[in-house]
C-alpha cells in the first residue's frame, strides 16, 4: 500500500469533519438560554399558557352567577281579516299591526350558596390550570436540560473518537514506513488499514448522532427550523453536591407539582360536596318583567253599520309586574341525595389519590436518591480509571514505537482507554441526570433555574 492510499483517505474524512463543523459552528447557546427559548416558544407551554387565560377569563363572580341577567325582546305581528258574515257587527277588510318590547330581569337571591361555592370552583379551575401547566413547564426544562446535554455528550465522544481516529491514523502510517524500509509485513499494514477506516467510520456515526441530538433540541425549543445548529457552550461538569433525602422529602411533600395540582383537585371536589348540599336548601329568586303593546287597526276598508267608516284604531297596553319566588325541594325520588353520597365518594377516591401519589413519591425520590449517590461515585471512579488509562496509552505508545510490544497489543490498548474515556462522559452525563430528576420531584427545577 502506498502512501498516497493513506493520504487520500485522510483528505476524504478530513473533509467531511471540517465540512461538519463549519456547518455546526453557528449560534453559541448557553443551557440557560436553552431553557429560556423554551419556555418562550415551545409548543406544549404556549398551549398551557392558552388553558390558563381560558380559565382567567371564566373565573368571574358573573360565570358563578352571583349577577342578573336582563334581556331585551321585541316582537311585531302582522294580522290581516277579511270579514265576508252577515251575522258580524263588522264586514269588509281589517288590518292588524303590533309591536311588543319587553324587558326581563331575573336574580338569584339565594340559592344555597351555590353562587360563593361556584366561584370558589372557579378559581380552584383556574389554580389547576396554573399547576397543570407548571407540571408540562418542569417536564420540558427537564427534557431540554437532558437533551441539550446530550448534545454535549455527543459532542464530547466527537472529540474522543477523533482522539482515536488520529492516533490510529499516526499508527498505520508508522506501520507503512516501517514496511518500506523491511521491518514491517503487509498483514501489519493491513490491520492497522482496517483499524483506522473502523475509527473513522465511528467518527462519522457519531457525527449523525450529534446533528439527530440538536434537532431533538430544536423540537423542544419551538424551533421551526430544526436544521439550525449552534456552538454549546455549557460543558459535562461534575458538581459534587452532597443531599439529605429527609430535607429532600420535606421540600418534595411542599413543592412536587404533581402533588400541588392533585391537592388543587381535591378542593375542586370538596366544592362539589358544598354544591350537592346546598341542593338541599331553599332557593329565593326575583324576576321583573315590563312590556309595551301597541297594536293598530286600519279599518279604512271596513264597513261598519249604517255605513259608518273609520280610517284607524291604536290601542296601547302597558304591563309591568315583579315576582319573588321561594321554592325548597321536597322529593325527587333520591336524586339529590345521590348526588351528595356520590360527590362525597369522589371525594374520598381523591384522598386516597393524594396518599397514593405520596408514597409513589416516597419511593421515586428514594430510588434516585440512591441512584444519585450512586451515579456519584462512579463519576469519580471513572475519573481515576481515564487518568490511569491515559498514562497506559501514553507508556503503550513508547513501548509500540521500540518493539516492545505487537499491534494487536497496542489496539486492545487504544480501545480500553476509548472505551474508558466514553464512560467517563457517560457517567459525568448520568450524574447531572440525577440530579435533574432529584430537583424536579423536589420541585426545585425552575427555581434553580
Amino acid at each position: 500500500m502506498k502512501p498516497t492510499f493513506t493520504k487520500r483517505i485522510f483528505f476524504v474524512f478530513t473533509t467531511y469533519v471540517l465540512f461538519s463543523h463549519q456547518v455546526l459552528a453557528q449560534q453559541k447557546l448557553s443551557l440557560l438560554e436553552a431553557i429560556q427559548k423554551g419556555l418562550a416558544q415551545n409548543f406544549d407551554i404556549q398551549i398551557e399558557k392558552k388553558n390558563i387565560e381560558i380559565a382567567n377569563i371564566n373565573n368571574d363572580w358573573g360565570q358563578a352567577g352571583k349577577y342578573p341577567t336582563i334581556t331585551l325582546n321585541a316582537t311585531q305581528g302582522n294580522v290581516y281579516n277579511n270579514v265576508v258574515n252577515p251575522a258580524s257587527f263588522l264586514q269588509g277588510t281589517v288590518i292588524n299591526n303590533n309591536i311588543v318590547p319587553s324587558v326581563a330581569l331575573d336574580w338569584t337571591i339565594f340559592d344555597g350558596f351555590a353562587i360563593t361555592i361556584n366561584k370558589k370552583r372557579l378559581e380552584n379551575l383556574e389554580a389547576q390550570s396554573e399547576g397543570n401547566a407548571r407540571i408540562v413547564i418542569e417536564n420540558t426544562v427537564q427534557n431540554i436540560i437532558r437533551t441539550y446535554y446530550s448534545a454535549v455528550l455527543a459532542s464530547e465522544l466527537i472529540n474522543i473518537l477523533k482522539q482515536g481516529m488520529d492516533l490510529s491514523r499516526d499508527t498505520y502510517e508508522y506501520v507503512l514506513f516501517k514496511k518500506e524500509v523491511g521491518n514491517a509485513v503487509t498483514a501489519d499494514v493491513l490491520l492497522e488499514r482496517s483499524n483506522y477506516l473502523t475509527d473513522s467510520s465511528a467518527y462519522i456515526n457519531q457525527q449523525l448522532i450529534y446533528r439527530n441530538t440538536l434537532r431533538d433540541l430544536n423540537v423542544l425549543l419551538g424551533e421551526t427550523e430544526v436544521e439550525k445548529t449552534y456552538e454549546l457552550t455549557d460543558r459535562l461538569v461534575f458538581n459534587n453536591v452532597s443531599y439529605n433525602l429527609k430535607d429532600l422529602e420535606e421540600k418534595m411533600f411542599a413543592s412536587n407539582a404533581n402533588l400541588q395540582t392533585l391537592r388543587i383537585t381535591q378542593e375542586i371536589l370538596k366544592n362539589d360536596v358544598a354544591l350537592r348540599r346546598g341542593d338541599f336548601m331553599p332557593r329565593v329568586g326575583f324576576s321583573v318583567n315590563g312590556s309595551y303593546n301597541v297594536n293598530r287597526q286600519d279599518l279604512s276598508n271596513a264597513i261598519f253599520p249604517g255605513g259608518a267608516t273609520r280610517e284607524n284604531n291604536t290601542a296601547r297596553t302597558t304591563n309591568i309586574f315583579a315576582n319573588i319566588t321561594f321554592s325548597v325541594p321536597l322529593y325527587n325520588g333520591g336524586i339529590i341525595q345521590r348526588a351528595l353520597q356520590t360527590a362525597k365518594a369522589a371525594e374520598k377516591i381523591g384522598e386516597v389519590r393524594i396518599e397514593n401519589l405520596k408514597n409513589q413519591l416516597r419511593r421515586d425520590l428514594a430510588n434516585n436518591y440512591d441512584l444519585y449517590n450512586l451515579r456519584k461515585q462512579q463519576v469519580q471512579i471513572a475519573v481515576e480509571n481515564k487518568n490511569a488509562a491515559q498514562t497506559n496509552l501514553r507508556l503503550a505508545e513508547e513501548k509500540f514505537r521500540n518493539g516492545s510490544i505487537n499491534s494487536f497489543d497496542y489496539r486492545i490498548l487504544q480501545q480500553n482507554y476509548l472505551n474508558i474515556a466514553f464512560s467517563e462522559q457517560q457517567a459525568i452525563f448520568n450524574f447531572i441526570d440525577a440530579n435533574t430528576t432529584l430537583l424536579r420531584l423536589t420541585g426545585g427545577i425552575i427555581a434553580e433555574r
